[in-house]
C-alpha cells in the first residue's frame, strides 16, 4: 500500500509542477511523466510475475 501512496503522490507532484510551469517546462515535464509511467509499468509487471510464481507455489502445496 505504501508503494501505491508513493506513486500517487509522485503524480500529484508532477501535476502541480505542470500547472505552475511555464510553456518551456511543459515538454520536460511531459517527458518526465512518460518516464515515470514506463517505470511504473515495469514495476507492476515484475510484481505480477512474483505473485504468479507465489500462487503456483501455494497451489502445489494445496494439491
Amino acid at each position: 500500500m505504501a508503494m501505491v501512496n508513493l506513486l500517487v503522490s509522485g503524480f500529484r507532484q508532477l501535476r502541480a509542477q505542470a500547472r505552475n510551469a511555464g510553456r518551456d517546462d511543459a515538454g520536460r515535464l511531459r517527458r518526465k511523466l512518460i518516464r515515470k509511467e514506463i517505470g511504473i509499468a515495469i514495476v507492476m509487471l515484475g510484481a505480477m510475475a512474483v505473485f504468479l510464481d507465489a500462487a503456483r507455489g501455494v497451489a502445489f502445496l494445496a494439491a
